[in-house]
């Protein structure tokens, strides 16, 4: 054992004292805590359920050591049995989760699955100490890693926690040891691939020459995802609250978990008057506008809580206003059911309030509030649905309701076999003794479960009933707790995309789940939105339900592709970089630009020049003029036009530019800024032969040629290499083909509007003449 070791467990100690954790967790023999709960990370952290994470057990990981054992076998070695971990390990897991979780205030789903779950697998796979830990050691856990996921996500993560915890925080004695791995990382989502990688097909289909374009909607998916959402018929309640969020999404350029959390009163409107106190929109201004309250993310200052929601508002667009506003008020009027419903929960803490605990309550009647499922008697289903999916209306499931009533009061007593199936999975629990639960006649009295059961005249009791969810189906319990604020909370009922909880009968069995009556209420969050767009692998998205060709149903979008979009086409629409940071909550417009995509010709667009003498110049010098302002260009020609503005003015400057406006050439591998007036090229245009006058691009046509000439080159000297020679004229081959190759490499690699030479000879200056020279 080694000091930092000690130190860190001390640490982790101190944290899991303060939060009032008893470090010592009592295990099985396989190593889970025999309280079946540990530690309740999302308690000790203060996040609000659900999910809920639980640092609960601390034996090896069960996959890794299937694989540690099939390799033993092979030896000819004993398998290891599934026990509890070390001492050792276990205090380093548990101090890298306290130190990960209430130091650092990581996410408690980032503590479990980027933290504790890594170093479980280290330890399953080594029978050593953390602090006698080597490469070896490693890179055999980083081995089995990989093995367990396909997607080698796992053997990644294991990399990661060496170089985050064991040799940050000095673990081990031969560390450090990421540095000797030599384990190549993997490429998240947000890595960007360098073009001149690409292969010939990816390049042709990139048709948009965008910066940083890996990170904008494929334009295909974009235009199929608001077909969808503008212009098809939900099938079911939680696809019109799909579409309802991606049509927002579309519409403000929010992230995912904002539109999520949008709240049920989210309407601001501002009225403007004039300085007589009339209003504006009669002195040719704007007399109201539409502002939208939401809960903004990534408001948290150093050191604050960033489980706190911040309000903000976002101006809605004049040609948006009608579309937002419609949509959202159709969401609240489809969910005031459940907002009805879990408002009552919340105030009485109840799961069924609409009872007394010591009533009793008909099979019939509860079956709709536990299962969803409207349909209790045996009636023609497909005229109800279609009216109710017409438009989601809540008062079709009333009418649906007291329908059933009125056939059953009129003798027909003919239930739906889903109720007897009900029933019959409810009796076969009381009989195995598996709850406490027992049927009862409308009485209260006992029925004998012996008997046959005539379910239309059987009840329940709540009191009873209600510890048998919280028991046996926590998942039916709604989400009752609320969110904080800077200042005070917000209830869960507040929230505008309130969902049924596994409504299985709509979403699973095709049919309808009665809102209005269904006790299980889910408060949003951005799960649903991304498995809409396609996140969620055994679930269909939006596209496969929805698309009309096997090309559409394949098709894929991530949420914050939209945000970058819209940030995007404000920039190109020439709207000022503070309002579009002010619009999406930034602290800095340098925020705005990292979601800045346009093109070179774009982002040209929009500087500006003065109209008289943008005519004056032309097309070709009017170009050069913006690439000069925006500091994209250099050259003896830029050169002598600042010099020239500096100590003659404007006028002249612009005026030796439009003579010198040929000093602007698309080559075929950049922007050329040399005139060709006089002499032609002395580069011949082997511009990526060091020529300083070159200038990056990223038109996938220069890459394209560029990519090509770097195959080309690579080929000749392989050729030259092959046939290896002491003439000076081999020399000479080999070393001009390996200047070239160079040259090009570096201009691929050269940002666009940079200079890849700029240290190169400038070849627009006379050549000095030397002493043989006339």
């Amino acid at each position: 054992m080694n000091p930092h070791y000690s130190a860190f467990i001390d640490l982790g100690k101190t944290l899991a004292h303060e939060k009032g954790l008893s470090w010592r967790m009592p295990l099985d023999e396989t190593g889970a805590a025999c309280d079946g709960v540990g530690w309740n990370l999302t308690v000790v952290a203060g996040d609000v359920p659900p999910p809920t994470y639980y640092l609960r057990d601390l034996g090896p990981d069960a996959k890794a050591l299937a694989i540690v054992n099939t390799e033993r076998a092979e030896r000819g070695l004993t398998p290891l049995p599934r026990r509890p971990l070390s001492s050792a390990w276990q205090d380093l897991i548990k101090a890298a989760v306290a130190e990960q979780l209430l130091f650092k205030r990581n996410t408690t789903g980032h503590v479990m699955q980027n933290i504790a779950r890594p170093l479980r697998v280290v330890a399953t796979c080594v029978e050593k100490d953390p602090w006698q830990l080597t490469v070896d050691d490693l890179r055999l856990a980083i081995r089995v890693g990989k093995a367990i996921q396909a997607t080698g996500k796992l053997g990644d993560l294991v990399v990661g926690i060496i170089k985050t915890v064991l040799d940050a925080q000095h673990i081990c004695d031969a560390g450090p040891l990421y540095s000797s791995l030599s384990v190549p990382r993997m490429k998240m989502k947000s890595a960007i691939k360098a073009k001149h990688t690409w292969s010939q097909e990816e390049l042709r289909e990139d048709l948009e020459a965008r910066k940083r374009g890996e990170r904008l909607p494929e334009r295909r998916a974009f235009w199929e995802l608001t077909r969808i959402v503008m212009t098809e018929k939900p099938r079911t309640f939680m696809d019109d609250l799909r579409f309802a969020a991606m049509r927002s999404l579309i519409v403000t350029g929010m992230r995912a978990g904002e539109v999520a959390l949008l709240p049920v009163d989210w309407k601001r409107e501002r009225t403007y008057m004039d300085s007589k106190g009339r209003p504006a929109g009669e002195s040719g201004g704007i007399s109201t506008s539409l502002m939208l309250r939401h809960f903004a993310e990534k408001q948290q200052e150093d050191e604050t809580d960033s489980r706190v929601l911040r309000e903000e508002t976002q101006p809605v667009p004049e040609m948006f206003r009608t579309l937002l506003t419609e949509t959202l008020d159709h969401v609240a009027r489809i969910t005031e059911p459940l907002r009805a419903t879990l408002k009552l929960q919340c105030e009485t803490g109840r799961l069924l309030p609409w009872y007394s605990l010591d009533s009793v309550v008909p099979v019939i009647e509860i079956y709709t509030r536990l299962m969803g499922n409207p349909f209790w008697l045996k009636i023609e289903r497909e005229p109800f649905i279609e009216r109710y999916r017409d438009g989601f209306d809540p008062a079709v499931l009333a009418e649906l309701h007291e329908y059933q009533h009125e056939r059953r009061r009129s003798g027909d007593l003919t239930l739906d076999m889903a109720v007897y199936q009900f029933g019959n999975r409810l009796k076969t629990a009381m009989l195995e003794g598996e709850t406490s639960l027992c049927f009862r006649h409308g009485d209260g009295s006992p029925v004998k479960l012996l008997d046959r059961m005539e379910w239309h005249a059987t009840h329940l009791h709540v009191g009873e009933l209600e510890e048998h969810i919280r028991l046996t189906t926590p998942t039916k319990v709604s989400d009752l707790t609320p969110l904080p604020l800077a200042v005070g909370s917000v209830q869960p009922w507040e929230f505008l995309f309130l969902q049924p909880k596994r409504s299985l009968a709509e979403e699973r069995n095709d049919g309808l789940c009665d809102v209005a009556r269904y006790m299980a209420v889910n408060r949003p969050d951005p799960t649903f939105i991304g498995q809409a767009l396609g996140d969620a692998k055994n679930l269909p998205s939006l596209f496969e339900k929805y698309g009309q060709t096997d090309e559409d149903r394949a098709l894929k979008i991530e949420s914050h592709m939209l945000r970058h979009l819209q940030n995007t086409e404000l920039f190109r629409l020439g709207v000022a970089d503070t309002i579009i940071s002010k619009r999406f909550n930034r602290r800095s417009v340098t925020q705005s630009y990292e979601y800045d995509h346009r093109s070179l010709a774009e982002d040209l667009e929009q500087i500006e020049i003065p109209q008289d003498i943008e005519i004056m110049l032309g097309e070709k010098a009017s170009t050069v003029a913006r690439l000069i302002k925006d500091g994209r260009a250099s050259g003896p020609i830029v050169g002598a036009f600042l010099r020239i503005q500096a100590t003659e003015g404007d006028a002249a400057a612009y005026e030796y530019l439009r003579a010198e406006a040929d000093g602007f050439h698309a080559t075929p591998y950049g922007h050329c800024l040399n005139s060709f007036t006089v002499d032609p090229c002395p580069k011949h245009l082997e511009c990526f032969a060091d020529c300083r006058h070159l200038s990056a691009t990223d038109l996938p046509e220069h890459r394209q040629n560029l990519i090509r000439l770097e195959g080309t080159f690579k080929q000749a000297l392989e050729t030259i290499r092959a046939r290896p020679s002491t003439s000076i004229g081999w020399k000479n081959q080999l070393e001009h083909a390996e200047k070239r190759l160079a040259g090009v490499q570096k201009l691929l690699a050269t940002p666009p509007g940079e200079h890849p030479f700029p240290d190169g000879v400038d070849l627009s200056l006379p050549r000095p003449r030397g002493v043989l020279d006339d």
